[in-house]
């Protein structure tokens, strides 16, 4: 099998939920497609918009992120739950662990100490163009592997958009819960 390679992401303007077990979510553009990579002087690599679909419809919700790519030494912070194609780039939550490395990306991530997320992929297929004097792998086809909590990115235009918990939580937010009528005696 080839070796996975990694790209990172930044992210800004962080929000925190939590799902309805009481476990916090991160939700972010995890691969933006307009966004271009330079792998060695002279070397662009890019994402075509469905390169991962194959990959996210057959193991999607295996999909972990892990801190700083680290997936030998380090258990999953968090699981994917959901995965969305828009037109800025591939977006997706994270159900975060009830752990203290979880724990501690969801407070770099409110406090915007941290501003990170990469692709760990494995390509698949690919198409090299020349643009000028550039050379430009674009990638047609990749498995995601997982995805790494980093704080250096590789492309600037990807970014956390949401940290969450869920307002129906009578133990979080009670009197929003009771308004929505969900209040549990």
């Amino acid at each position: 099998m080839s070796n996975v390679e990694s790209r990172f992401l930044e992210f800004e303007g962080t929000e925190v939920r939590e799902a309805e077990d009481g476990r916090r979510q991160i939700t972010g553009i995890i691969m933006p497609w307009h966004g271009r990579y330079e792998l060695k002087p002279g070397t662009f690599e890019r994402f075509n918009r469905s390169a991962f679909d194959k990959s996210i419809a057959e193991h999607g919700d295996e999909i972990s992120l892990f801190p700083q790519h680290n997936t030998t030494t380090h258990l999953p912070v968090g699981r994917a739950v959901s995965f969305e194609n828009t037109n800025d780039g591939l977006v997706a939550t994270f159900r975060m662990h009830k752990t203290r490395d979880a724990a501690e990306i969801i407070e770099l991530a409110e406090g915007r100490d941290v501003t990170g997320l990469s692709v760990g992929f494995i390509p698949v297929r690919s198409r090299t163009d020349q643009e000028g004097e550039n050379t430009i792998i674009t990638r047609l086809e990749a498995r995601l592997d997982h995805v790494g909590f980093v704080h250096r990115p590789a492309y600037k235009e990807a970014q956390v958009t949401a940290v969450r918990y869920d307002p129906d939580n009578p133990e979080v937010a009670p009197r929003l819960a009771r308004w929505r009528g969900v209040w549990l005696a």
